[in-house]
């Protein structure tokens, strides 16, 4: 296996970090300390060093220091190719900067692949319970992180959306302009069906391993289902005939496209089930189940990137642990020594002792970092 993690890093300016550096181990590194102090801001700036984007907000002039107009953030990565550093420059105002081994680059694609991290709170619900676009962008982005080629359909998708919804509202006025969303639709069906095989085959290989941690992680041993849930044809079409299937969805639900002015059948309305000895997560589900569903969807997602690539992501952990007992705790923070693993605690006592010995541990206080002895 190629392992990846973190070497060192270095933030100016990043939530409440004026200056901080720090050197981390590849195996289990504990961020102790008070609430409020800047255990979850460091997962933070470690998720966006991976992902490039925020983690708890959509924007990123969010993640500048109060007062502040910029911010830089600098990670060193241990890679199967070599050390790998990143750079990132936040201006107020400005789109963000980002710089790999220093040389500066525009798309995500130029960006060396392989560096990637799972981000987990108990706190973090919307996966579950929030609204469909929830589960469809954590469907897209892993996808897209896997087959680049699913992004470029994603966006050439989104395109062809817009433009067919703006002939739409023109329709409203000029019947004449009918013929025109044929152009549309023909791409539509090509793209939405790409799109929909794409994330059928990568639901059908993530589900058994959702279903293997949430036994693992609860005892309940109801069946648990999670199940695509398709706004344009029914369950029963091949994967071959998803082109056809759409193109006769789209010309079914053209009179209340119409009336809406939207495109209402595609990938883009789709949304995933979950089901727990048939009922619906979503709505029924105790707010513990909805918790252990979501952190069995987060493993999943890394045990599936490691399984396509061959490449272990960093796993962040932000007071997770004390939703689970002690032998669940011990087995998340030894299953794999080489996985590089990132945890918040207000309690060290959480956290097993033999396991806490093998462990670096870093205080953090009021912003800053220092080791724990």
């Amino acid at each position: 296996m190629n392992n990846l993690h973190l070497e060192k890093i270095r933030l100016v300016n990043f939530r409440n970090f004026k200056e901080l550096e720090a050197d981390f181990s590849k195996g289990l590194n504990v961020f102790f300390g008070d609430n409020a102090q800047g255990k979850t801001n460091l997962l933070e700036a470690i998720y966006f060093l991976c992902n490039l984007r925020p983690m708890r907000t959509s924007k990123e002039q969010h993640l500048i220091f109060f007062d502040e107009t910029k911010a830089y953030l600098k990670g060193v990565f241990s890679t199967s190719s070599g050390p790998i550093d990143r750079e990132i420059w936040l201006n107020t105002g400005e789109k963000k900067k980002v710089r790999e081994c220093g040389v500066e680059k525009k798309r995500f694609s130029e960006l060396f692949w392989q560096i990637h991290a799972v981000f987990f709170s108990p706190d973090d619900l919307s996966l579950v319970k929030g609204k469909p676009a929830e589960r469809r962008r954590f469907l897209d982005l892993v996808i897209s992180r896997l087959k680049p080629q699913y992004g470029r359909y994603l966006a050439e998708y989104n395109r062809a959306l817009f433009q067919r919804n703006i002939l739409l509202k023109q329709l409203r006025h000029d019947r004449t302009l009918v013929s025109a969303l044929e152009v549309w639709d023909e791409q539509l069906s090509e793209l939405g069906a790409a799109i929909l095989r794409a994330r059928m085959a990568f639901l059908e290989k993530l589900y058994p391993w959702v279903k293997k941690y949430y036994l693992y992680f609860s005892r309940d041993e109801r069946q648990l289902e999670v199940k695509y849930e398709n706004s344009s044809f029914s369950a029963d079409v091949l994967p071959d005939s998803f082109r056809e299937a759409f193109s006769l969805a789209l010309r079914k639900s053209l009179p209340q496209d119409l009336k809406s002015g939207f495109t209402q059948v595609g990938p883009h309305r789709d949304d995933l089930q979950f089901l727990l000895g048939g009922r619906d997560l979503r709505y029924f589900g105790s707010q513990g189940e909805q918790r252990t569903l979501c952190l069995s969807i987060k493993f999943a997602e890394r045990r599936m990137f490691f399984e396509v690539t061959g490449i272990s992501p960093i796993l962040l952990l932000d007071d997770a642990l004390s939703e689970l007992d002690i032998n669940r705790r011990k087995w998340i923070l030894e299953e794999e020594e080489v996985w590089q693993v990132f945890v918040t605690t207000s309690d060290l006592s959480a956290i097993p002792e033999d396991v806490l010995k093998k462990a670096s541990v870093f205080r953090i206080k009021a912003g800053v970092l220092g080791w724990w002895s």
